[in-house]
């Protein structure tokens, strides 16, 4: 599942953030690394770039990994993407920083593009945060969010091989956000009905984290599980934070739905805020009549 792991460079220490995180998965997965670059046709950077990956890849070599380096032309996101998937690629490792820096994209333009397109999971680090203990290079600490969707479930097979080969712990966490009732004049009771409602989707969400928990453990991974209430994206983002996680595992579709957007309104918050790595699937949709 993590055999082979592309990592995209530009040839900036920030976009080599990425790279420590590569090199822990590497190490226990016996993980091929591919060091990538993309160049436009004539871009009088390509010799550099590709002098650079070639001594990136070298210093990767001499602790005993597996790596390989590769300068394509092309426009670098289309470019990764299509090398991932004509090259049985498991993982796309990217910093949220690429050379044409951030515009009003808080994530890097092509690290942007990279999410929006690929069906290959991306680990996505930001640049201002690299791995700083062996603990955060690791992931002994995985927070992975669930919603009770089909698709949310898409990102477990992920996070559970992560956990069984590195030692971690799983938190699974379900968020149930206030909801308030249509303006009609049939309920008497507002405030009680609002109150029911939502203990009832409390009690539907424990019961499913509680089968979720149940079937990892039996497998003999350590986990627990959380259930809060609250806006989605700013508690997930909160009890990373408060907990110390070093990964949050999520699917970019949510329970809301995918319509014009390609991934989901929550998760693309949680990326675009987010100081911890996070794991990214994007399962493929159902075709759609609209």
């Amino acid at each position: 599942m993590y055999e082979r792991i592309l990592v995209p460079l530009d040839g900036s220490e920030l976009a080599e953030q990425a790279i420590p995180y590569v090199e822990g998965l590497a190490k226990k997965f016996n993980s091929e690394i591919i060091v990538i670059t993309a160049c436009l046709a004539g871009d009088p950077l390509e010799r550099a770039l590709t002098e650079y990956i070639e001594r990136r890849v070298e210093k990767i070599q001499s602790q005993g990994m597996k790596a390989r380096s590769l300068c394509i032309q092309g426009e670098p996101a289309a470019s990764i993407i299509d090398f991932a998937g004509k090259n049985d690629v498991s993982l796309i490792a990217i910093s949220t920083h690429g050379r044409t820096g951030v515009n009003q994209w808080l994530l890097g333009s092509i690290a942007n593009k990279v999410v929006q397109r690929s069906h290959i999971p991306v680990f996505l680090v930001r640049s201002s945060q690299p791995a700083k203990t062996p603990a955060d290079r690791e992931l002994r600490k995985i927070l992975l969010t669930m919603d009770g969707s089909h698709f949310s479930e898409a990102i477990i097979p992920y996070v559970e091989k992560l956990a069984k080969v590195m030692g971690s712990e799983i938190t699974l966490l379900r968020v149930v956000e206030p909801s308030k009732l249509p303006q009609l004049a049939a309920y008497a009771d507002r405030e009680k009905y609002e109150k029911d409602f939502i203990d009832k989707l409390k009690k539907e969400a424990k019961r499913y984290l509680d089968q979720k928990k149940t079937a990892l453990a039996s497998k003999g991974i350590k986990v627990n599980s959380a259930l809060l209430e609250g806006k989605a994206d700013e508690t997930i983002l909160q009890y990373a934070e408060d907990n110390s996680v070093n990964l949050i595992a999520l699917t970019t579709h949510g329970f809301s739905g995918v319509t014009k957007w390609t991934y989901g309104s929550v998760a693309s918050r949680i990326i675009e805020a987010s100081s911890k790595p996070t794991l990214l699937v994007r399962p493929t949709l159902p075709a759609s009549d609209t």
